[in-house]
Order: structure tokens, then sequence, then C-alpha cells
């Protein structure tokens, strides 16, 4: 991004290689405004970064910084590399350190630096548990004579976990919109994206591993088909098929997220309470349908071990 109240770059354009498989990963052109993206960026692996710096005007007396927010790569003995050999480096340039100056010359430049994204990155261990999260990473930076930002580069990084989860998120996602273009039953799909959501509020607030552990257990391969519900059915039948759908899906849950996040007590506890009163208004119209959501209740119970 360029300084504050700037309106060109400095930097305008850049692209990232997986120093490891040397695939494109990512490229930025500011003044053609094409992106490509091929793949995420990971924590802890070591990328070849490109830019182009266009300075517009010559300030003889000036001089600018570069600098790279990476750990050193193990598979290179530097930092940098010139492609553009008329750039006016300082006297103390060294290759092998994190940051150069040179001389504020008009032109235009093409720079590469190497470097490996911090292994812990993404997470933040609270002892019991580690978090993760997508971090957009200040890569690189372009300062000023006086230290000032001029421009910078912000990449985004995540890591295994975190892809695994946005792996399944996209299943997911695209298994909803397919149940509701063939007509599943709504009742299903309400449920089922009510757990999209759970997940992905999990995911927000970096527990990843339980975010997967919501989603992984929604491969449907049958979903129910809606058919003409009775009216009955149209003012109850709906909630006992979804309240029966979560007591399976929780039941999943719990025991593989059992000691890991608490969570699914609570959503237990939550769904408990509320069919408890929907028990009590359907017993008044329909004894079999008040027996089948009291069923319901007991297991939600029992797994909970009220």
């Amino acid at each position: 991004m360029p300084a504050e109240g700037q309106e060109e770059r400095w930097l305008v354009s850049y692209s990232v290689v997986d120093m490891t498989t040397k695939q494109l990963v990512f490229e930025q052109d500011y003044e053609t405004g094409r992106t490509i993206s091929n793949a995420p960026m990971f924590a802890g692996a070591e990328y070849n970064i490109t830019v182009t710096l266009d300075i517009g005007l010559s300030a003889p007396y000036a001089n600018l910084s570069l600098w790279v927010n990476l750990n050193h790569a193990d598979s290179i003995d530097r930092y940098w590399e010139i492609h553009t050999v008329n750039l006016n480096l300082t006297d103390d340039y060294n290759p092998n350190v994190p940051t150069f100056k040179f001389w504020q010359v008009k032109g235009r430049y093409v720079i590469s630096t190497f470097g490996r994204v911090p292994n812990d990155l993404t997470k933040v261990d609270l002892g019991n548990v580690v978090l993760h999260f997508p971090i957009n990473h200040v890569t690189l930076q372009l300062r000023g004579p006086d230290n000032s930002l001029l421009d910078e580069v912000k990449l985004t990084i995540i890591d295994s976990e975190i892809d695994s989860y946005n792996f399944f998120l996209g299943e997911r996602e695209a298994d909803l919109l397919e149940y509701e273009e063939v007509g599943v039953d709504p009742a299903f799909t309400d449920v089922f994206e009510n757990y999209i959501s759970l997940a992905k509020s999990q995911a927000e607030r970096g527990f990843i591993q339980t975010a997967k552990t919501i989603l992984e257990p929604l491969e449907i391969e049958i979903p129910p088909i809606q058919t003409g519900p009775t009216l009955a059915d149209q003012y109850f039948l709906p909630a006992v098929g979804g309240l029966g759908l979560l007591v399976v899906l929780l039941g999943v849950l719990f025991f593989k997220a059992r000691g890991r996040i608490a969570f699914t007590s609570m959503v237990i506890e939550d769904q408990i309470r509320e069919l408890e009163g929907l028990t009590m208004r359907a017993a008044r119209t329909d004894k079999n349908l008040g027996e089948r959501l009291q069923e319901i209740n007991k297991r939600l119970k029992d797994m909970e071990g009220i």
C-alpha cells in the first residue's frame, strides 16, 4: 500500500514464487490491474518475491531503503538480488542482511528478495489449545530518508490446518448450494447452514480444529428431498427432522471434539431448552408428535449426561 495521502505507488508490481516447487504463487500488477492467485502462502515456506520499483523523481541527496520481514532462507545464501544493474546502491550494500539503501534516482528497477515465513506466524499457543489465524503479513517495505513509509507489500499467510479447514468449508458450501438447487427439505438445509455458520464462527476465533470437526461429518450422501407436508408436519416436523439431524451430528462432534473445546456442551444445552418449549406446545396439538419430540429431548439429555 502507498503511504497515507499518496495516490501513486512506488512498488508497481510484484510476484511470489515458491522456492521449493518453483510455482508462481501470486502476482499483482497495479498498473494493469491484473491479479493472479494460484496457491496460498504458508507459514514455514520459502519464497522469492520480485518487485518492480518505480522512482518518478530524482533526489540526489536522498536515499531510500527496502526492508524484508522474513527469516533467512535455507536454500539460498542471501536476502537480495538486484536485477537492474543501474540501481544506485550505497557503499554499505550487503545482500545478506534484511535491509539495504540506495540513492533516489529516477528510473524503474527490478529487485528480488528471498526468505522463509516464520513457522509460528499463524499460531497462538494457549497451552491446552493452539489457535490458528490467517495473517496479513507486512512482507516488504520501502522507506524514505526519514524512515517514513512510502509503500509496502502485504501477503496473506496461512498454515496447513487453515488450508484444510478452507477445503472442507468450500466443500460444504458447495453441498449447501446443491441442496438448495435440487429442493432438499428446508429443515435440513437450515440445520446444515447453521452448522456451516458455527464452523465459521469457531474459525474466526482461531479454533480451526474445532471448525474442521464440525464440517467433516456433514457430508450427507442422500439428503431428504422435500415433499408435501401435512399441516402438523408443516409446523412441527421440520423442527423434528432438523433436531434429529442435530442429535446425530452433535453425537459425532461430541466424541471427536471431547477434551478439546467445551462449545459442544453449550450447543446441546441450548437445544435442550429450545426443544422443551417446543415439546410442550406440540403435545397440546398432537400426542404422537409430542412423544417424538420428547424422545429427541431425552437423547440430547443422555448425550449431555443431564
